[in-house]
């Protein structure tokens, strides 16, 4: 990777990374991190033995546990992340929650740089290099990685790791293995929709799954062994959730008294947020502006379910650095389909498919156009501040046709190379 990219272009990519940095610090200081603040509590509910999901805080219990957001009036309160995910927040959980905050900022961009650290040092030419480059840094300047740092989104730790899934899927040596099986179970325990993977291995990657029962088994266990109610909790939620969704019912809020402070932070400061725009952009968003509004959700996952399982067929017979791209379209594309909100913070999933695709082709693939033309769209978003739908998903929009673009790659690949590059040295020597 350092034989062809220029010192200059490493300078202006870390210039570039520390500004937007610095306009995450002053977006989330002033604020609570509200989307943050719903894990932690629901982390230290799950600690105290409560069921996480459906806990609404009353005086006079524990401030630790008050989620100012938490509508009263509705039976859920706004815990979406799994078990697991609330077990791997658990150590910032245990801190104050100012000293968290701060320190899951600073771990979003851990794993942000995480993620394009591992795609960069396996790029063989300065053209992927600098494509893969240019939608990291530039991506973190559009208004959805600016309400994900805000918000205290966690979407870029699948990003992390789903890649570090994929790299290790596409080595030589250890594609077919039993860690990277494990790395497999865990993305399925953070984000149940991932299932589809495991007919994906069953198909190509056989010897995964045994690392992928353990991993799934670890990552799905260990909740259960700290509150045996947090997963049947969890489903039981995501239903009542999907049902408060779909119905497109708005529950005005019911009022309740707060302390003026909590952990120390004044109520104005934690229920603070700044002001970025965002919209759903989920198919049942789309249904319901075209005015169909009892749309039921089993179907729906249905067509999704059967659209990959035709690609995954139809697609069996392909090398892995081609699929491998297509499949993580695949996990960008699922979130539309799923009966819940679909905020342009997802929207950080695309790096994964915009790395593997450009490595996956020895020519510019055509699913980068429309991706790079989303940078500059949520660039305009984000300083514009539109508060028309249509306008703010227009980079999702575009992210999504790329993604599609992506599941049909040309047929050159790439990817594979320099590690066979590497096992010819190895052999000569």
């Amino acid at each position: 990777m350092k034989e062809f990219t220029p010192v200059w272009a490493w300078v202006v990519l870390g210039l570039a990374l520390a500004i937007s940095l610095c306009v995450d610090v002053v977006n989330t200081m002033p604020g609570g991190s509200i989307d943050l603040r719903n894990r932690i509590t629901g982390a230290r509910v799950m600690m105290a033995q409560i069921p996480p999901y459906h806990y609404k805080w009353h005086e006079p219990e524990p401030p630790e546990f008050c989620d100012p957001f938490n509508n009263p009036a509705l039976p859920v309160n706004k815990v979406t992340a799994t078990p697991t995910g609330l077990l791997l927040l658990l150590p910032l959980a245990a801190l104050d929650y100012r000293t968290g905050q701060i320190l899951w900022l600073i771990l979003q961009w851990i794993l942000l740089l995480g993620t394009a650290w591992l795609w960069l040092r396996r790029c063989e030419n300065f053209r992927q290099w600098l494509l893969v480059a240019i939608s990291f840094a530039g991506f973190t300047y559009t208004a959805a990685w600016r309400l994900h740092a805000e918000r205290g989104q966690a979407y870029v730790l699948l990003l992390f790791v789903f890649a570090c899934w994929l790299v290790l899927t596409l080595d030589v040596k250890k594609g077919n293995g039993f860690i990277a099986g494990c790395f497999a179970g865990l993305l399925i325990a953070l984000r149940p929709p991932l299932l589809l993977l495991l007919p994906f291995l069953a198909l190509h990657r056989r010897g995964q799954l045994p690392g992928a029962g353990v991993g799934l088994l670890l990552s799905a266990g260990l909740p259960i062994l700290i509150n045996h109610t947090s997963w049947p909790d969890y489903f039981s939620a995501m239903h009542d959730y999907a049902g408060i969704y779909t119905s497109f019912v708005n529950t005005p809020f019911q009022p309740q008294a707060y302390p003026e402070t909590v952990e120390g932070i004044p109520l104005d400061t934690l229920a603070h947020f700044a002001v970025i725009p965002f919209a759903d952009c989920s198919v049942f968003a789309l249904f319901h502006a075209f005015g169909f509004d009892s749309v039921p959700n089993l179907p729906v996952l249905l067509v999704s379910v059967v659209l990959f399982g035709i690609w995954l067929w139809f697609s069996r017979a392909q090398s892995m650095a081609r699929l491998l791209p297509a499949l993580a379209a695949w996990f960008f594309i699922i979130d539309l389909f799923l009966p819940s909100y679909r905020n342009n913070y997802n929207d950080v999933l695309i790096l994964n498919v915009i790395a593997a695709g450009v490595l996956a082709s020895t020519k510019i693939p055509w699913g980068i156009w429309p991706c790079l033309l989303a940078l500059p769209a949520g660039w305009i978003v984000y300083g514009a501040t539109f508060g028309k739908p249509w306008m703010i998903d227009a980079p999702s929009l575009l992210f999504t046709l790329g993604a599609v673009l992506f599941l049909f790659l040309p047929k050159e690949e790439a990817v594979l190379q320099p590690l066979r590059r590497k096992e010819a040295k190895k052999k000569k020597s």
